[in-house]
């Protein structure tokens, strides 16, 4: 009885002690679970980052590599071990990343590392030694090496290793996930226990109730600015957030900073935040959702850069087999060419000019044009300028491109099974090589002309310039033994009617010579 009656004399006390204890339980477990959530996504970060770095070692190493060393070996142009470059200075950053990332999870197996260290060092010594074939024009050797196919040796050797590799992170990534889980499933328990043994000491809490409402709601308000500060601000008003929209806000962030990395990670660039737009940009500058939207733009450019690059390298090649081709005709040539650039340049319709020497004035050149091209169908114009007439002649003159974005109506159209339309990109180009000007191309298309579309013009203008100035001197050659051959042949029929002569003559002599012998006999 005794007992009975201290606890109903302290019931209140015992009661405020109760709540206390069950607020501070779970106040500890909120903070627990906020570890386990940021220890999840930590590993999750770490096992993805490595990930990616092990498909890096192949994607942004071994193939930039050899897309060096095979544009190098189609055009000798030492630009083109652009990528060759890149990929060597990157595989000691990648790998070291990986090492460090893989150490501090504790992988057990370093000898996989090494393994794709090997391979991929010796996949790039082989390659450098190819690169040094064809700088000396050692082609049979270097078919050779080609024909071995180091990269598939390569790949035998990077695949089981970076199985290996990504088992381990995929595994450790499913142990974190699991570890989240039963965290939340503990939570749930103890929380439904404290709520139970709670619930009796409520009728004598009301002011303690509403006081713990009322320092949960500032805990809440904490986090929402947290989850603003740290996570994302969507720029609306903190104050009207009620608790469970604060604690979904801060899942839903979570979740999409997961996804969005996920996204990124596999090369998707558009991805979006959602709910990040141009009017709260300024307030995510510092935040993960920023930070992640800088990151994504980023790699974005570093995507778009490297596209260019490789459009660049495969235009370049599958060019130099357009020039290979005709090179005894230079009329079919130039109709390759410009058939060759205007579609994969994306344009409508173009057209080529070369220049020429007025057969009766060695002093006089002009431009001709020598193939045009519109929408699919070949179209021979006999067309000339003179030096300087109109944007051809001028560039010309000038030797540099002229890009123009607005066109004024009327001067070009671009017929179509729909109609007529204006351009809205024009491009011209010369066409030169050792600053002199060979030819002139003119492409007009639907679609404004990008600066690296310029660049890809000016460099196969050096390779157009070389080769038709080639053709035209084989067929300047050509045409002066035809026109010897022909001289010879009129100075033999010449020769062979003078002996005819010669002999009449003879003839006639000996016929008067015994015309007088008998005469005089």
């Amino acid at each position: 009885m005794a007992g009975i009656d201290l606890i109903r004399k302290n019931a209140l006390i015992i009661s405020a002690v109760l709540v206390l204890a069950l607020i501070t339980v779970n106040t500890g477990i909120i903070y627990y679970n906020d570890w386990v959530l940021k220890d999840t996504t930590r590993v999750k970060a770490e096992t993805e980052r490595a990930g990616y770095l092990v498909s890096q070692i192949w994607n942004q190493v071994v193939r930039n590599v050899d897309i060096g060393m095979r544009g190098y070996a189609i055009t000798k142009n030492e630009d083109l071990l652009g990528p060759m470059r890149d990929g060597i200075r990157d595989n000691p950053i990648i790998l070291g990343e990986l090492r460090t990332i893989t150490q501090k999870q504790g992988f057990e197996h370093p000898g996989t590392l090494d393994s794709l260290a090997v391979c991929v060092n010796k996949f790039i010594a082989t390659t450098q030694h190819m690169v040094g074939l064809i700088k000396i024009d050692s082609m049979t050797e270097f078919h050779a090496a080609l024909s071995a196919d180091p990269g598939r040796a390569a790949w035998m050797v990077y695949d089981r290793n970076a199985r290996v590799v990504k088992a381990f992170e995929d595994d450790l990534s499913q142990q974190a996930q699991t570890s989240y889980k039963s965290a939340n499933d503990r939570t749930l328990v103890v929380q439904t226990i404290l709520n139970i043994i709670a619930f009796p000491s409520l009728l004598f809490l009301i002011f303690n109730v509403v006081k713990e409402k009322r320092e949960r709601r500032e805990l809440f308000s904490k986090l929402e600015e947290n989850n603003r500060a740290y996570l994302f601000n969507p720029g609306t008003d903190a104050n009207r957030a009620a608790e469970n929209d604060v604690i979904d806000f801060s899942i839903r962030n979570f979740k999409t900073a997961a996804h969005f990395i996920n996204q990124v990670s596999n090369g998707n660039f558009s991805v979006t935040w959602d709910g990040f737009n141009a009017e709260n940009e300024k307030l995510n500058t510092s935040n993960l959702a920023g930070e992640l939207v800088l990151m994504r733009d980023k790699l974005k450019n570093i995507k778009a850069q490297d596209e260019i690059r490789n459009w660049t390298t495969e235009g370049l090649a599958r060019f130099s087999d357009v020039l290979r081709k005709n090179q005894d005709n230079l009329e079919a040539l130039s109709l390759d060419i410009l058939t060759f650039l205007t579609k994969y340049l994306q344009a409508q319709q173009g057209c080529l000019f070369i220049v020429q020497e007025d057969p009766e004035d060695e002093t006089h050149s002009y431009l001709e044009m020598a193939a045009c091209y519109a929408f699919e169908k070949k179209k021979y114009v006999q067309k000339k300028l003179e030096i300087g007439q109109g944007l051809i002649g001028q560039t010309f003159l000038e030797g540099t491109p002229v890009l123009l974005t607005d066109l004024p109506n009327g001067y070009t159209e671009i017929t179509s099974g729909l109609g007529h339309k204006t351009p809205s990109g024009l491009l011209i180009v010369p066409m030169k090589a050792n600053e002199k000007v060979e030819a002139v191309i003119e492409l007009a298309g639907f679609q404004k002309f990008e600066k690296h579309q310029v660049e890809f013009m000016e460099k196969v203008g050096e390779l157009t310039a070389s080769t038709l100035g080639s053709v035209k001197n084989n067929e300047k050659m050509k045409a002066m033994v035809d026109r010897f051959k022909t001289q010879t042949e009129q100075l033999k029929s010449q020769e062979e009617e003078l002996r005819q002569n010669l002999e009449e003559m003879e003839a006639t002599q000996e016929a008067l010579i015994r015309a007088e012998k008998e005469r005089q006999g």
